[in-house]
């Protein structure tokens, strides 16, 4: 069914980009994603050009050779609004299939609808939206940065002050990415109370459920869809430890610790919300375990008596029964109980986030290893040498 809802469609910036006569719905997300890449990354391309570190010379000065920067503004900033764009879809079809499914009872649907409303209320919040931007300037004054390493981007600096590439770096590109970082992380917190609120609700989860979450399998899918939200976040800080690689002279061998715990916690901070679920789907499983526990001795016991201790009726033959189906069907069945996931999400789509996290580092491989090298390296472990 249509769900007028959304988790990412609303709030002040959203709101901008419909009076500046933005498309609405996905296209209107790439075409603000197309406005911020530019306003945050061209600027500094032509005051680089301008001035003349924009390309060649030193690779420490040259913007040329600023992969941090490259990568925040052109490729994670688009991403992040791909992300945006997925995730809303596959949101607004999970709640929607819990109504279809009736996973959400009509007795339960007002207060599903409640819960719609007013995390609807929280996204929009122009409270919560100032308070991003002004954490962002805080941090910004503050001199905390989320570009590592600065010493090797020096086109931002000269003489002991900024350049004016710097200046519009410092003031107007970074706080743009900061607060587009800042408030995914305010819509993932959005989400995980709303999924907290449903878990609340008296869902009618069935544990023979084919998807093993006893109904609430198309979550999962919407999660798998954060994948360009890891994969823009991996690839930012991924591009910062290239540098380091390159210019700053850090060895691969010492950020494989950084590297691990990056992969790790993006995997796990994608999936997080979900967790919510894990109370009630182990209730589920123990409660579906015996209930057909109970059901499964009586049938049983039953087909013992007719069919082994010989209480079948003479012009009944074995082969074609149904009875031998049932048996069958209801294996299948407690099987499907004893396997239930203690989450929502599955192996799969936890592989799909890791992998999205692990991808921008294997640019960083070839960074540090010579292909050659890289490649008998392969081989060797392969063969156990």
């Amino acid at each position: 069914m249509g769900l007028d809802f959304s988790i990412v469609r609303g709030g002040p910036l959203y709101r901008l980009g419909q009076r500046l006569g933005l498309a609405d719905g996905t296209r209107g997300l790439f075409q603000m994603a197309a406005i911020l890449a530019a306003i945050t990354w061209l600027p500094l391309l032509v005051l680089n050009l301008t001035r003349g570190s924009g390309a060649g010379g030193d690779p420490t000065v040259s913007f040329a050779w600023s992969l941090g920067t490259h990568t925040r503004f052109l490729a994670a900033i688009p991403l992040f609004f791909a992300a945006e764009a997925t995730f809303d879809t596959q949101t607004r079809a999970a709640l929607g299939h819990l109504l279809d499914a009736q996973v959400v009872t009509p007795a339960e649907r007002p207060r599903f609808d409640r819960i719609l409303r007013e995390t609807m209320r929280g996204r929009d919040s122009v409270l919560v939206e100032v308070a991003l931007i002004v954490i962002t300037a805080g941090l910004m004054l503050g001199g905390v940065r989320t570009d590592l390493p600065v010493n090797v981007t020096n086109w931002r600096a000269t003489g002991g002050g900024l350049t004016p590439a710097g200046w519009w770096y410092s003031t107007v590109s970074l706080p743009i990415f900061a607060f587009l970082l800042w408030r995914w992380c305010w819509r993932l917190l959005v989400w995980g109370i709303l999924l907290c609120r449903l878990s609340r609700l008296h869902l009618d989860l069935v544990p023979t459920h084919p998807d093993l979450a006893g109904g609430l399998g198309g979550l999962n899918v919407a999660h798998a869809d954060l994948a360009p939200l890891s994969f823009g976040i991996s690839a930012m800080l991924m591009a910062s430890y290239a540098e380091d690689l390159l210019f700053g002279g850090a060895k691969l061998e010492s950020l494989v610790l950084q590297f691990t715990a990056i992969a790790i916690g993006l995997t796990v901070m994608m999936l997080l919300p979900l967790l919510v679920f894990t109370p009630r789907l182990g209730a589920v499983s123990q409660q579906g375990q015996l209930d057909y526990g109970v059901l499964a001795t009586a049938y049983t016991r039953a087909f013992n008596a007719k069919w082994v201790r010989g209480g079948v009726p003479s012009d009944e033959p074995l082969l074609g029964t149904a009875d031998l189906q049932s048996l069958a069907d209801l294996g299948n069945s407690f099987e499907i109980i004893r396997n239930m996931r203690p989450t929502p999400f599955g192996l799969y789509q936890a592989l799909i986030l890791l992998a999205s996290a692990v991808a921008p580092m294997v640019p960083l491989l070839l960074i540090a290893l010579p292909l050659d090298e890289l490649v008998l390296r392969s081989v060797k472990s392969l063969g156990g040498m």
